[in-house]
């Protein structure tokens, strides 16, 4: 959970302090924004894929399972790059 006090964000993680709302000078209200559209986009890679897959009658649970962890692996990195941990998060 995010603690707010007055125009301060504290992650509840680590203690650092997010000053008028903001992560590397974008606004959280705009971050979550862009991630709930990140996420769709993933999440529609990964149906176009399973749907692929079908047709090409290789759905397997094994292919399933490589798609769907394979994009939300990109997904994450994605994420971390946007807020500002860089290529080397994990």
């Amino acid at each position: 959970m995010v603690t707010i006090m007055q125009n301060v964000v504290v992650c509840p993680h680590c203690g650092n302090a997010f000053e008028h709302n903001k992560v590397n000078g974008v606004a959280l209200v705009e971050l979550a924004s862009d991630i709930e559209s990140r996420k769709r986009t993933y999440l529609r890679l990964i149906l176009n894929e399973v749907e692929r897959l079908e047709r090409s009658s290789e759905l397997t649970s094994a292919n399933v399972r490589k798609v769907v962890l394979d994009n939300i692996n990109d997904l994450v990195r994605d994420i971390h790059t946007n807020i500002g941990f860089g290529l080397e998060a994990e």
